[in-house]
């Protein structure tokens, strides 16, 4: 049934009469479709992406499946993107390769010759390295409940379906030297996808949505490093479902009752959900819907696809808001929640303070302004009218100032709480510090590409800020080379390939530019300029390559950044 105007949208009731049908806004079922015998519950867009959408969906992705398996050795794009700056010279500051997305798994082992449980090791070397994917459950009660026969107290034990995908990456993860176990990848990823199918039995309990939302969130960082975007992004689209549909955005709002008022036929979606037993509780849900923001804006920013929440909206999507507080750090056991919130990520977008000073915080805060940034400029054309140009520019203005101050207030948060940092934490946190930098810094990036050749006066500034930003993120790989060469890294996001391909192509921009200014005869010396721009070059590849042997993302993207980087 569909209402009329900014309602939401029903597709249970069908055109069966010339005359349409006016949708009530009744839940579950609105009023013509109860009285219909032929059609079950409609389905409301505005909760997040519907099953009718999600089986439409899930059926292109495994079309598009089909076709990469029957015409394996045809070239696509590494991350399907499209260019944000046409007619500009200057190429997107994100990458796209001509090596394919078919990746074998399969190892040609049957099910039946491997076994069910995993050794300890495996499922610790992934922890370890779990916050880097997405991973937001209490670290201690997965832990406590993971690793032993029987849960203690009354902490339910981890879900099939998250179990089976905990064992997925701990096989994907692992540097055993036995080829059988990397060869049984494959069989863990069959397992991992046939437990998803009920996944949410018994979804009025806490621990079963919750998990079922970790484990969607693992799987799509899981498909996304190893170039199966379509599958990857079909279980970031599954993870928006569930936590748009259980309310878990609204956690702590201060406007619940007022907005109850103001949408009288639009009720809100009862999240199904006891209130949580504990701050533990409370925190991973919390924790459970920023994660599923930050994973959904980073990968639908780098494509260019619609963002699955909005939060710029008025009045008409004034249900979607967000007011969860900002998360905390998931070894922060004791954090607790004193007050209510509204309209949070809207709040930040206008620069009010806050109280969002977590790593956790501040990595959400960083992939929303790259996410903005992003889609800003992808708007800006040399053509625009008057009107246009005033209001890009108010709002290029805007998100530029918010960059910046958040590159301040990034620094004064972090130097204050270094101190009561456990060294025990320490590589899970300067991980997440790195992916933070690289983050806020390809912000401005992205922001300032598309006026680099712009004819309106402001190129070389903004060619300076870009150049800027990328030297930046040197810098800071150089101070934390020492950890990186080692590998106290191990694994990071593989998000971080794109970020680093963007701040790479800068450097290549500058160096083209520098040698279009000189002579190609000339029998000078290169000049110390473009002998530095190819130093830090090096160094960005230098640090992607570390990484690219367990990613296959960063291996395709530094592989078109050598061609790149040769071609000159």
């Amino acid at each position: 049934m569909t209402q009329e105007g900014s309602s939401p949208v029903s597709f249970g009731s069908p055109p069966s009469k010339p005359k349409a049908c006016k949708c009530d806004g009744e839940r579950p079922k609105c009023g013509p479709c109860s009285r219909s015998m032929g059609f079950q519950d409609c389905e409301y867009a505005e909760d997040g992406p519907t099953r009718t959408q999600v089986l439409l969906e899930q059926i292109s992705i495994l079309q598009a499946r089909i076709e990469e398996l029957e015409t394996p050795n045809l070239a696509r794009p590494v991350v399907p993107l499209q260019n944000p700056y046409p007619g500009v010279r200057r190429s997107t500051s994100l990458p796209v390769s001509s090596a394919g997305s078919t990746v074998n798994l399969s190892g040609g082992i049957s099910e039946d010759a491997v076994g069910t449980h995993l050794d300890e090791a495996l499922i610790q070397t992934f922890l370890k390295h779990s916050c880097q994917f997405g991973f937001f459950l209490n670290m201690r009660n997965f832990n406590d409940t993971v690793l032993r026969p029987t849960s203690p107290g009354n902490i339910p034990r981890p879900t099939r379906f998250l179990l089976a995908v905990i064992d997925l990456w701990a096989i994907h993860l692992s540097s055993s030297p036995d080829d059988y176990i990397r060869a049984s990848e494959g069989v863990y990823l069959s397992r991992a996808l046939r437990a998803s199918v009920d996944a949410l039995a018994g979804v009025s309990l806490h621990h079963t949505l919750i998990h079922a939302i970790q484990a969607e969130v693992l799987l799509s960082h899981y498909f996304l490093r190893n170039l199966r975007f379509l599958e990857g992004k079909y279980h970031i689209s599954s993870a928006v479902s569930l936590v748009l549909s259980s309310g878990l955005h609204r956690i702590r709002s201060a406007d619940a009752f007022n907005l109850a008022l103001m949408l009288p036929f639009r009720r809100l979606a009862q999240p199904g959900l006891p209130p949580p037993r504990d701050t533990r509780e409370e925190n991973e849900r919390i924790n459970a819907f920023w994660a599923v923001l930050t994973l959904n804006n980073g990968w639908t920013a780098v494509d260019g696809s619609p963002s699955n929440f909005s939060y710029t909206g008025g009045e008409a999507d004034i249900a979607a808001r967000i007011d969860t507080p900002w998360p905390v750090d998931i070894d922060d056991d004791d954090a607790a929640y004193l007050k209510s919130s509204m309209g949070t990520v809207t709040s930040f977008l206008a620069g009010l303070p806050d109280n969002g000073t977590s790593v956790t915080a501040l990595k959400v805060k960083a992939m929303i302004l790259f996410e903005q940034a992003s889609r800003l400029a992808a708007q800006y054309r040399e053509d625009m009218l008057a009107e246009q140009s005033h209001q890009f520019y108010n709002s290029f203005n805007a998100l530029d100032a918010l960059i910046e101050q958040f590159k301040i207030t990034m620094t004064i948060s972090l130097s204050s709480s270094s101190s009561s940092a456990h060294s025990t934490h320490d590589s899970r946190r300067s991980r997440n510090l790195f992916v933070i930098h690289c983050l806020v810094n390809v912000a401005t990036i992205q922001l300032h590409n598309p006026l680099v050749f712009s004819s309106r006066n402001m190129g070389e500034s903004s060619r300076v800020r870009v150049l800027g930003a990328a030297r930046s993120i040197a810098d800071n790989i150089a101070a934390r080379a020492p950890d990186i060469a080692i590998g106290e890294f191990g694994f990071i996001d593989p998000i971080v390939g794109t970020l680093l391909f963007a701040t790479a192509q800068v450097f290549i921009a500058e160096l083209r530019r520098s040698r279009a200014n000189r002579s190609i005869d000339s029998i000078e010396p290169i000049p110390r300029e473009e002998r530095e721009l190819i130093g830090l070059i090096e160094s960005v590849m230098g640090v992607m390559n570390v990484f690219a042997p367990t990613c296959r993302l960063m291996e395709s993207q530094l592989i078109t950044l050598q061609q790149l980087f040769h071609g000159l």
